[in-house]
C-alpha cells in the first residue's frame, strides 16, 4: 500500500481512523452487541484483505460502509431464526443517510478550516494548544504563555464564538464546497 509513497497511510490506519464511525453504522444496524462486534472486525479483515481495491483518490468510509453493509446483511441472512429488523431497502436508506451526513461534516470541517486560518494568531496558537493532540488545559495554556488562567478562559470563549459564527457564515455562503 505504501510502496508508491510512504507518506500515505496503510489501509489498517484509515480503518483505525474511522472505526468509531464503521462501528457506530455497524452497531446501529445489528442490536446484538456482541454479533455486532463480530460483523464489525470482519469488516476489518475484509478491509485489509481488499486494500488493494480501494482507489486513494476515493471516499474511505464511503468504501468500508459499502463493505460494512454488505456484512451486516450477509450475518442476517445467517440468522435466519432471527427475523430482520428492518429490509435491504431500509438498509440501503440507512447507509445513504450515513454517506450524506459525512459529506455535511467534510463541509462543516472544510468551513472551519477556513474559519481557523482567520483567527487572530494569537487566538490561533492558543486554540491550537487546546485542541491540539497533546491538549494543554486552559491553567497549562496560562502558564506557558505568560497569562492568567481567567484571561485563557476568555480567549477561548471568544475564539469558539468567533469560529461558529464564522464557519455558520461559510456554510451560508457556500465558500466550503
Amino acid at each position: 500500500m505504501t510502496a508508491n509513497n510512504p507518506h500515505q497511510p496503510t489501509i489498517e490506519a484509515l480503518f483505525l481512523q474511522h472505526a468509531a464511525a464503521v462501528r457506530g453504522f455497524v452497531r446501529g444496524l445489528v442490536p446484538d452487541r456482541a454479533a455486532a462486534e463480530d460483523v464489525f472486525q470482519d469488516v476489518f479483515l475484509t478491509v485489509t484483505r481488499r486494500g488493494a481495491d480501494f482507489r486513494r483518490d476515493g471516499n474511505f468510509l464511503a468504501w468500508v460502509r459499502g463493505i460494512a453493509r454488505n456484512k451486516v446483511l450477509e450475518h442476517h441472512r445467517r440468522q435466519r431464526s432471527v427475523p430482520l429488523p428492518f429490509d435491504e431497502k431500509l438498509l440501503n436508506l440507512l447507509a445513504d443517510s450515513a454517506e450524506g451526513s459525512d459529506q455535511l461534516l467534510e463541509l462543516r470541517r472544510e468551513a472551519l478550516t477556513k474559519c481557523l486560518e482567520r483567527l487572530a494568531p494569537r487566538a490561533r496558537e492558543i486554540v491550537d494548544l487546546r485542541y491540539a493532540e497533546q491538549s494543554l488545559s486552559p491553567p497549562e495554556i496560562a502558564e506557558r504563555i505568560a497569562w492568567t488562567t481567567n484571561a485563557v478562559h476568555v480567549a477561548l470563549s471568544r475564539a469558539r464564538a468567533f469560529l461558529r459564527t464564522c464557519t455558520q457564515q461559510v456554510l451560508a455562503s457556500g465558500e466550503a464546497s
